[in-house]
């Protein structure tokens, strides 16, 4: 299916760029990749986007195919809700990645760490779990 095609190689960028975000997090303070911090700044939110937007045309009318409408709709509104959030927070670790390029970064390395690994982590298991459900044909 051409449009599972897709959304799995949004998966497939969006772990590359997790996966850059913790080789970031292990060098920290250590070593500043500025490249890397540059691009993934640029990519992650534009990136993470592309993929909500895909699996609203993939991923959730196949959810409201294969389930009851009430529960459909439940674990709809709950997969949006982690889209926004992981969409805010998309935007807070590009911002922190500027910060960490020009000298400005008001956070503490640990912080700093912290953040980009609950990030990466939340968004790896948020897309184990949506290839589980579309393996289960949901």
């Amino acid at each position: 299916m051409p449009g599972r095609t897709a959304l799995e190689q949004g998966y497939q960028s969006l772990l590359g760029l997790c996966d850059r975000l913790e080789a970031i997090a292990d060098a920290l303070p250590r070593r500043i990749d500025a490249a890397a911090c540059s691009e993934i700044a640029e990519k992650l939110p534009s990136t993470l986007l592309a993929v909500h937007r895909l699996e609203d045309q993939i991923l959730f009318p196949a959810i409201m195919a294969a389930r009851s409408p009430n529960d459909g709709q439940r674990l709809i509104e709950r997969l949006r809700d982690e889209h926004r959030h992981d969409g805010k927070l998309a935007e807070q670790v590009a911002r922190v990645l500027h910060e960490l390029l020009h000298a400005r970064c008001p956070h503490s390395w640990e912080a700093i760490g912290y953040m980009l690994r609950a990030f990466f982590e939340t968004v790896r298991r948020h897309i184990a779990t949506e290839r589980l459900l579309l393996a289960e044909r949901i």
